[in-house]
């Protein structure tokens, strides 16, 4: 079950909770550095964690959120790179299929042998002590928060910025749909559904299918840049190989294309409408479900 928050809780109360609920279960996956799907959900943690900070950003100290926004982001990055090695991994079995190791031999061993040194590197240096150490800091700075405002005011111009950001970048990717842009639009989509999970347990109908359309929405995004990392590390990696490269080459263009095209259809129904108009809406049903506690 997602966490979120209670209706008879303070904002400041409900966000030390939650945020220290991500930071505890960041810190038990991190227990079991050796296990990539521990450090997967890790990062994911702290994902939830920035977009908790995100939606109260107008609501607490700016040094607050630039310290706390700091400290995230270098655990991400610390977290990111067995992260990224496994999911290159994962990305050319789903591409390839179980006959992958025997079509692209070279290139698979060297994916292979790329994931196991960076998470032996991962486990050898001072990663895990150093995001721990940072979380640390996290956790003392949400000890000290402070939110005066109260209700749906607290949020609003947070989740509005939110899919505002989402908004824009959907608007630059139709316009050019390059990796860089399809992921930034991916980190804002994923931010946008955090917090809507993170703010009401019983959004009606019509709000719960736009969570699921966008949780869709960002796995065909992850996915595609999931490739776009397998094709840049095959660009430097796969050199003397030509013949596999090529034909490898040619099923990421395929398949992107396809997730491209998919993500484009979908987003534009989930972003046609302006921030102002949706947002409101979410503050109505919001203020009818916390109805007295408002």
């Amino acid at each position: 079950m997602p966490v979120h928050f209670r209706k008879a809780e303070s904002p400041v109360r409900a966000v030390k909770r939650v945020a220290r609920t991500h930071l505890d279960e960041t810190l038990a996956r991190l227990r079991r550095p050796s296990h990539p799907a521990a450090v997967h959900q890790a990062r994911k943690e702290i994902k939830k964690l920035r977009a908790v900070f995100r939606l109260v950003q107008g609501e607490i100290r700016r040094r607050d959120y630039r310290k706390a926004g700091k400290a995230l982001r270098q655990t991400g990055h610390r977290l990111a790179v067995p992260r990224d090695a496994r999911v290159m991994l994962k990305a050319f079995e789903g591409l390839t299929g179980e006959a992958g190791g025997r079509r692209f031999p070279n290139l698979y061993r060297r994916l292979k042998s790329h994931y196991r040194r960076k998470s032996r590197a991962f486990q050898a240096d001072d990663s895990v002590p150093a995001t721990r150490k940072d979380l640390r800091k996290v956790d003392r700075r949400v000890k000290r928060l402070r939110i005066e405002s109260g209700g749906w005011k607290t949020y609003a111009s947070g989740l509005r910025r939110s899919y505002r950001l989402g908004w824009q970048a959907c608007k630059e990717a139709r316009k050019r749909p390059l990796p860089e842009h399809l992921h930034e639009w991916r980190k804002q989509v994923k931010t946008f559904w955090h917090q809507l999970r993170l703010l009401c347990p019983d959004w009606p109908v019509a709000v719960r299918q736009m969570m699921d359309r966008l949780e869709q929405l960002g796995e065909l995004l992850g996915h595609d840049h999931d490739l776009s990392l397998l094709q840049k590390f095959l660009q430097k990696h796969g050199g003397g190989e030509l013949p596999e490269l090529k034909k490898l080459n040619e099923l990421i263009k395929t398949r992107q294309q396809t997730l491209c095209a998919a993500a484009l259809k979908l987003g534009s129904r989930l972003y046609a409408e302006p921030p102002a108009v949706i947002c409101a809406r979410l503050g109505r049903h919001w203020k009818s479900w916390y109805h007295d506690f408002d």
